[in-house]
């Protein structure tokens, strides 16, 4: 793509020099040419001739400079345009290249990790061996940061994430809070992962209110699985402060996964489910979310805070597309134990 580039320019620049040369000449048989004696032949043939005569008798004096000016100035203009629409065409063949070579790297990018975790055996692992406990998780941050919850982790000898395009990732727990049940993983330690683009939703701190319409997604089997219904109480289990009771029916793999408004603002964390009651499940409300945040030492990140996505680009799309987008971002979190 260089070389084409340096063609372009330099046939530019000769097709400058030749036009410098063309004025050069052209202003050579200006300069030429007697005015003085011009006009004054004009003036005599005004009186003499015929205005007919007048202009075959100029004619025949300078038709032949006048046919050379003509002739260069048509090479020049149609040079001209022939070289831009030429290298204008030659430019958006090279954007298309360029297009279609970039959607061949992703292409290949994607094939890679595949192949990657195939090679290092975790997609076949899994498979073969499964793991004691499951659950959810969903990103924080498009860098590699998700939240889950504490008590799926709790006890793990190594936890992995697997993405619903089936793509697997070592975790690692920077930070478990107990007291409101979550727990927070870092994938970027994982050289296989790549970071996401940026996150489409956003993080609700504010109370949210009674029968406000709520959604999930979460892994209650190996799949992703969409539920809706509406929050129910504004507290938890046995009046719970920290969490929701939402309307929804849920199952143990859903616990870590996201709670959303109609919005697409995550406004809780499933945690759990009644098991006396039919759909009736809990969610760890947000703001006990930024707390947890708060509480993790500065060592565990390594300097670098967790800065949580604060522009929605979900709000005005409908439940369809919303949960198209958010899906990406939902993981299904494995957990291994030693086994006594």
């Amino acid at each position: 793509m260089e070389t084409n580039e340096e063609r372009d320019i330099e046939a530019a620049l000769h097709a400058y020099g030749e036009r410098n040369r063309l004025r050069q000449k052209l202003a050579a048989i200006h300069s030429s040419l007697d005015m003085d004696a011009v006009r004054e032949e004009v003036s005599t043939y005004s009186m003499e001739q015929e205005p007919s005569g007048q202009v075959r008798s100029l004619w025949r004096t300078y038709r032949t400079t006048l046919a050379v000016a003509a002739t260069v100035a048509a090479i020049t203009t149609f040079g001209s345009i022939f070289l831009y629409h030429s290298y204008r065409q030659s430019h958006q063949q090279q954007e298309q290249q360029y297009s279609l070579l970039s959607k061949e790297i992703q292409a290949v990018k994607s094939s890679q990790r595949k192949l990657m975790n195939d090679l290092n055996g975790r997609g076949r692992a899994l498979f073969v061996n499964p793991a004691q406990v499951s659950g959810s998780g969903f990103m924080l941050t498009a860098d590699g940061y998700m939240v889950t919850n504490n008590h799926i982790v709790r006890g793990a000898d190594s936890v992995y994430v697997q993405s619903p395009a089936g793509e697997v990732y070592k975790a690692r727990v920077v930070h478990a809070d107990q007291t409101y049940d979550l727990a927070f993983l870092q994938l970027c330690d994982d050289s296989a992962f790549r970071a996401l683009p940026s996150l489409p939703y956003s993080f609700e701190n504010s109370q949210s209110d009674l029968g406000e319409r709520v959604f999930t997604l979460g892994y209650p089997r190996e799949e992703i699985v969409y539920g809706e219904g509406y929050l129910s109480s504004g507290t938890g289990y046995r009046g719970d402060t920290t969490a929701y009771q939402v309307a929804i029916g849920v199952n143990p793999g859903n616990s870590g996964g996201p709670l959303l408004d109609e919005k697409g603002n995550v406004i809780g964390i499933i945690s759990g489910k009644q098991t006396t009651s039919e759909g009736v499940s809990f969610a760890v409300k947000t703001n006990y979310l930024l707390k947890a945040l708060n509480n993790i030492p500065g060592d565990s990140l390594k300097g670098l805070p967790i800065r949580l996505n604060h522009k929605n680009t979900l709000a005005r799309l409908p439940r369809k597309l919303q949960i198209k987008r958010m899906q990406a971002y939902v993981y299904q979190v494995k957990v291994f134990k030693h086994k006594e």
